[in-house]
């Protein structure tokens, strides 16, 4: 069985590779300062090149899957020399020793490479980032090209999911707040394509088995609005909606830009798999049945 190298299994997006990859690959993982409990899991900080190129030497995985970066976009603009760190000499230690030892590279993007300035994105497009964030994962997706190795870049956007240690993704935090009773203020200006983790894994798997490399827009079918996606989320789980106190993006004063709207075009990505990406709440439904298991 081949053998998959997950770095940041501790995540949202790792921690699906490491449960839905194991009937297809020998898995691996990898945390940094949330400890997991499991088999063929180790410690790693990307930003240590030895300790990169010494694990992934001694592992020998066909395909790594970088998932790894601070993924706080205020806080990125605010920490700019440990967002570069991490984000662009981490991931080029990762990319580099991929190529030492002969693993395929999957890593790991945003929607926040471009500035909202289309109506649709495709993988055509050049990205435009409008904050830090954005800035460190362009600057990642052009040196892989300029590596000329062999990888899939993924670009994704506002995951959801079960699993995942170091960040409470958006559909948790709101249904636990809901749940509370407590009021939330959510922008109505701000519109992406919310995505469930498991479409990911599973595009992934298949490109994967077909050999595909390149870029690829892996996200959910629908592009709404915080503010909308949130109405969805309490109609899917059973909670008040009046609770959800719609705002612009100028009264929460933060610190990064963000594009108005990223609509990113998963036509190529479905052409190529076959696979169709859930909508809105076909995947809140099926996080649903997750939760509850």
């Amino acid at each position: 069985m081949n053998k998959m190298l997950v770095i940041g299994a501790s995540g949202l997006i790792g921690n699906r590779f490491m449960e839905l990859a194991r009937n297809k690959f020998e898995v691996y993982g990898t945390y940094n300062s949330h400890q997991i409990e499991g088999n063929n899991l180790y410690k790693l900080n990307v930003v240590n090149r030895a300790d990169t190129f010494n694990l992934i030497k001694k592992i020998s995985p066909d395909v790594v899957i970088d998932t790894h970066f601070l993924n706080s976009v205020d806080y990125c603009e605010t920490h700019r020399e440990e967002a570069w760190n991490v984000n662009v000499e981490g991931a080029k230690n990762v990319a580099e020793a991929c190529i030492d030892y002969g693993s395929k590279l999957v890593f790991f993007s945003t929607d926040y490479v471009f500035d909202g300035k289309k109506m649709i994105y495709s993988e055509r497009d050049k990205a435009r980032p409008l904050n830090y964030l954005g800035i460190n994962k362009a600057t990642v997706e052009q040196m892989l090209e300029l590596l000329d190795m062999n990888h899939i870049t993924v670009r994704t956007s506002v995951v959801y999911g079960k699993g995942g240690l170091n960040k409470v993704n958006f559909v948790f935090w709101l249904i636990q707040k809901l749940k509370a009773g407590e009021k939330v203020s959510i922008v109505t200006d701000q519109k992406n394509n919310p995505t469930f983790a498991d479409n990911i894994v599973e595009q992934v798997l298949y490109l994967l088995k077909k050999n595909k490399r390149g870029i690829y827009h892996i996200t959910g079918r629908e592009c709404l609005s915080r503010y909308d996606f949130s109405l969805k989320i309490a109609d899917v789980f059973g909670l008040n909606p009046d609770l959800i106190n719609p705002i612009t993006s100028v009264e929460l004063h933060q610190m990064a830009k963000r594009p108005t709207v990223v609509n990113m075009s998963v036509a190529k990505v479905e052409r190529e798999t076959g696979l169709k990406q859930d909508d809105v709440l076909t995947g809140l439904k099926k996080y649903k049945i997750q939760l509850e298991m």
